[in-house]
């Protein structure tokens, strides 16, 4: 279920709340050719600490074209893949909050991991896109939402089963829901490129 309206939030985050970003250091988004462009001032300027902060400024981009369209606010969370999160947990400003029991060996789903400047909170999802940054607002009310997820089944289980075949005890899980884009202007995308094991990547 995770999966699945992140996927939609994803697909809905219109063009205007996209931004582009690339992993190797002085490569600068080119939105006339949709390429990226080696620069070699920024070559010779940065190297990979000072270059990975340059993300920040993408994201806070993406925020602040969404509190342009929105009128309510910035963004206030991120969920990345954890290549993606390793960028951003080893950047100025990350604060990690990971729990003593989280560290025996977490929890399945999507985790938070930590927030950026106390200002976005930092979600990780193992199975999510690995070069995308979804960026979103989460507002303070029901009136504030961009996306509406209302289970009416929360969760039903069934009795335990036996296979016919072969005896092995299963159980069987339903849930029911309904779910709602209401704004899509509440999100927005960083795509990374260049990460490790894409070519010319980092």
């Amino acid at each position: 279920i995770d999966l699945e309206i992140l996927d939609m939030l994803v697909t809905a985050a219109p063009a205007v709340t996209t931004d582009y970003w690339s992993a190797r250091i002085g490569d600068e988004y080119d939105s006339t050719t949709n390429t990226f462009v080696p620069t070699a001032a920024n070559r010779t300027a940065y190297v990979k600490s000072t270059w990975f902060q340059t993300l920040g400024n993408k994201i806070q981009k993406v925020s602040n074209k969404i509190h342009q369209l929105t009128l309510r606010g910035g963004a206030n969370f991120l969920v990345c893949s954890p290549e993606v999160a390793n960028l951003l947990e080893f950047t100025a400003g990350f604060k990690a909050s990971v729990l003593a029991d989280e560290t025996k060996g977490g929890s399945a789903g999507v985790n938070k991991v930590g927030n950026i400047s106390k200002k976005w909170d930092v979600y990780v999802a193992a199975d999510f896109l690995r070069n995308v940054i979804l960026v979103g607002r989460k507002g303070s009310s029901f009136l504030e939402s961009g996306f509406v997820y209302a289970p009416y089944v929360p969760l039903q289980v069934t009795p335990t089963i036996f296979g016919q075949d072969d005896f092995v005890p299963r159980k069987g899980v339903m849930t029911r829901y309904a779910k709602k884009m209401v704004r899509p202007d509440m999100y927005g995308l960083v795509i990374v490129r260049g990460l490790l094991g894409e070519s010319g990547g980092v």
